[in-house]
């Protein structure tokens, strides 16, 4: 499994931080001022990490969410609930390297022993979360800012 380099998670904030800027309609002005009283620096590229995060939870709370990109779809629903579904598929958008349907197929069966999403009941989606979690960890990746996870 590849392992996400720090370059790599800066990155993926800066990206996030700069759509969630266009989003939330900042102005240039507010956006500096924004990035200025959270870290002292103007400019996201001067940031660290831990800044960047800072930044892109600030802007979270304006109103910018993350979209998902696999929606849970009819054909997914089956005795799982609607949001360990929207949970499993945001994990697995977020850290797996093929973000494809099939591939999330594959990995269901693989460890749930289901043919697909359909087939997870409330029992075997609680075991395939733990599996998704320690994954997106081990890929650099924070499980808990995913939509539908539990607060």
């Amino acid at each position: 499994m590849k392992a996400v380099t720090v370059k790599d998670r800066r990155s993926k904030l800066i990206q996030l931080i700069h759509i969630g800027r266009a989003e939330t309609g900042l102005s240039d002005e507010g956006y500096r001022a924004m990035l200025e009283g959270i870290s002292g620096k103007t400019g996201s590229r001067d940031m660290s990490i831990p800044q960047l995060e800072e930044t892109l939870k600030a802007l979270k709370s304006l109103g910018f969410s993350v979209r998902k990109k696999m929606p849970v779809r009819e054909e997914d629903r089956g005795r799982a609930t609607e949001r360990q579904l929207a949970y499993i598929k945001g994990l697995w958008e977020l850290c797996a390297r093929v973000k494809t349907e099939a591939a999330l197929a594959a990995f269901v069966k693989r460890i749930a022993h289901v043919p697909s999403l359909r087939f997870l009941t409330v029992y075997s989606a609680r075991a395939l979360i733990p599996a998704l979690r320690d994954m997106a960890a081990k890929a650099g990746c924070d499980p808990d800012g995913i939509p539908g996870a539990r607060r």
